[in-house]
């Protein structure tokens, strides 16, 4: 049970900042996270150990291996040959399809979960772990298997996607000892094809944070949390380029109880913006709170992105305005590396 434990304050540790001082001398790197691969189709790219090999396979995502032989054992549709040492995989379903498997219309990230144990033959030993990839909300599944392997699942939801990345070691042991090494993979996932932020940033006052944005964009003279792409839209009130809003508001200003939730404080700005459905509704963890992103057109025929999180009852909001929606899908990603910025001032 301590090495179990132990597993999980190092996860917690590395995403959330919980300090965990009986895990100091433990917390170590045991790979060289220098290599870095690219999943276009999937839209990040992931560092993984100097001199691993890797190979995709058909139907069942990337392998990634210490030995060429590992990979081969890995990779043969043979559940019953197993890796001589840990090994990873990544791999994207479409949500539907695994909505007829599981048997539900919009399965939740727990139902992903308990499908993906199901299926792998886990038997979980602690309890599931939230942890942000790309600032998604993503549940991680620590077990063993009938064979002795040591498993750690993350799962999450990406668009119309569910994402399973997944580390296998020949033993719970080895599972504990590669575990930070595993959590730096995660943290290190970035979205591709991004804009380069600048150092320039954002504030959010009320709650102490602040967020970065793209390079050579223009904040407005009079209020920092407008941010234009085009100063040419600043001068003459244009919408040619992207437009980023940073708000901070209390549950009153909404008109919202004091006991209001996230999803409350959602729905009340999607009344305020006039969106209309569909709206893309995704979980997020931001600022170590629940959040909510969404995406859909304003009463004027703009298309957003706005994200949710509540601090201290604040709700602090951050957008970008779209004129139209292949511009968005084209920032979609660079709002994500945004997100992954938004971080607490330190107080001198």
């Amino acid at each position: 049970m301590k090495q179990r434990l132990l597993l999980w304050a190092l996860v917690l540790a590395l995403f959330i900042g919980v300090p965990v001082a009986v895990v100091a001398q433990d917390s170590k790197a045991v790979w060289d996270l220098s290599e870095n691969l690219t999943f276009t189709d999937l839209g990040f790219n992931i560092n993984f150990p100097a001199g691993w090999v890797y190979g995709a396979t058909n139907g069942n995502g990337v392998f990634f291996a210490e030995t060429e032989d590992d990979l081969a054992q890995v990779t043969d549709n043979d559940a019953n040959t197993l890796g001589s040492d840990s090994t990873m995989q990544f791999i994207g379903s479409q949500i539907d399809d695994l909505a007829n498997l599981i048997g539900t219309e919009d399965p939740t990230l727990e139902e992903l979960a308990d499908f993906v144990a199901q299926s792998r033959g886990i038997t979980e030993n602690e309890a599931r772990v939230e942890i942000p990839v790309m600032t998604r909300r993503s549940l991680s599944v620590l077990g063993e298997d009938a064979a002795g392997q040591g498993w750690i699942v993350t799962i999450w939801k990406q668009g119309d996607f569910a994402i399973g990345a997944f580390l296998t070691s020949p033993s719970y042991d080895e599972t504990v000892r590669v575990a930070f090494s595993w959590g730096n993979i995660l943290g290190g996932i970035r979205p591709n094809d991004t804009l380069t932020l600048g150092k320039d940033t954002m504030p959010f006052a009320n709650v102490g944070a602040e967020i970065n944005y793209p390079k050579g964009w223009t904040p407005d003279p009079a209020n920092a949390n407008i941010v234009y792409e085009l100063e040419s839209d600043l001068q003459d009130g244009g919408s040619e380029g992207y437009l980023l809003i940073g708000i901070e508001q209390s549950l009153a200003q909404l008109e919202l109880e004091d006991d209001a939730t996230l999803e409350d404080a959602v729905e009340a700005n999607i009344a305020i913006y006039e969106l209309t459905e569909p709206i893309r509704r995704e979980e997020f963890i931001l600022l170590g709170q629940p959040a909510t992103v969404i995406r859909g057109t304003d009463g004027s025929g703009q298309h957003g992105l706005l994200a949710f999180t509540i601090v201290d009852d604040i709700v602090v909001q951050i957008g970008v305005i779209s004129p139209d929606e292949e511009t968005l899908d084209t920032f979609e990603p660079t709002f994500l590396a945004m997100l992954q910025t938004l971080r607490f001032v330190e107080s001198s």
